[in-house]
């Protein structure tokens, strides 16, 4: 028990120092952690743990959770938000060690990094072609009531979906969710934004793959690793409010104007991963 303690009260210091800097300052941090720390395909193996999955929203990756969840046992694995996290840090070590597996919607400056032990882990997380991961998400927020932005976008048309500027999964959200960027007020050009995106990308997660390629993700990691995931049904889709077939040529223009860096990098990281499997 004091030993635990210890480990909370060192899990809280760090807790406290992560909310004291700002999200530029835990970036920084967080990036070097993970350039020392992630483990490249070509070394894991299912007992590189712990294996963290980082999950932007609305790219299938509930449904990848239940495919990552199946190797281990069901008290080795923690999913946790960020915010649940960031209320209560401790959780991260609740069963007096680390989980092996830890999944959750986390962004690169988040205090999930800070709490990690300084050893080789696996990292992954998964990109969305932007145009249909925008219109799931306004199906999505438009059609589950427990979501926190549910009241605001339940009644708009998705031509006012797209011209609300406080969401910001819808302006280049899968970039800035990887660099830090994601509720920053800082203004940054297209390219830098993408510059950095790449960098995270090539230099702080062991593979990242793409929703379209979901099947050959899951494979990858089988053949690297030794294992057989059982094929289960997709997850937490949405009901639909309206499809890609239903977009006008100006839904899609306004996507994609908001979401150039995004629509580039997700064309960077399809190019990569096609390359890993046709290897």
């Amino acid at each position: 028990m004091q030993i635990q303690s210890q480990i909370f009260n060192q899990i809280l210091g760090k807790a406290q120092n992560w909310k004291n800097n700002t999200d530029a300052e835990n970036t920084v941090i967080n990036l070097k952690y993970l350039k020392e720390n992630v483990a490249e395909l070509s070394q894991i193996t299912v007992h590189t743990t712990p294996w963290v999955f980082s999950h932007i929203p609305k790219t299938a990756g509930t449904s990848l959770e239940n495919y990552l969840i199946q190797p281990f046992e069901l008290k080795d694995v923690l999913h946790v938000n960020a915010p649940d996290l960031n209320r209560l840090p401790q959780v991260i070590h609740l069963k007096n060690k680390y989980p092996n597996l830890i999944m959750g919607h986390h962004p690169i400056h988040g205090l999930l990094y800070q709490l990690l032990p300084k050893i080789r882990f696996v990292h992954l997380t998964m990109l969305r072609e932007p145009v249909s991961r925008i219109v799931s998400y306004y199906n999505y927020l438009a059609t589950r009531d427990y979501h926190v932005l549910h009241s605001q976008i339940k009644d708009l048309s998705f031509d006012s979906f797209l011209k609300q500027d406080n969401l910001v999964e819808i302006h280049n959200g899968q970039s800035k969710r990887l660099t830090g960027y994601l509720h920053s007020e800082v203004n940054i050009s297209d390219n830098d934004l993408y510059f950095k995106a790449k960098e995270v990308v090539d230099n702080c997660f062991t593979i990242v793959g793409v929703t379209e390629y979901f099947k050959e993700f899951c494979h990858v990691l089988e053949k690297q690793c030794g294992i057989i995931f059982n094929k289960l049904p997709p997850v937490n889709r949405s009901q639909r409010k309206i499809q890609l077939t239903d977009l006008r040529a100006e839904h899609r223009k306004s996507i994609e104007e908001n979401n150039k860096v995004d629509i580039q990098l997700y064309q960077y990281v399809k190019s990569k991963f096609e390359k890993i499997i046709n290897h």
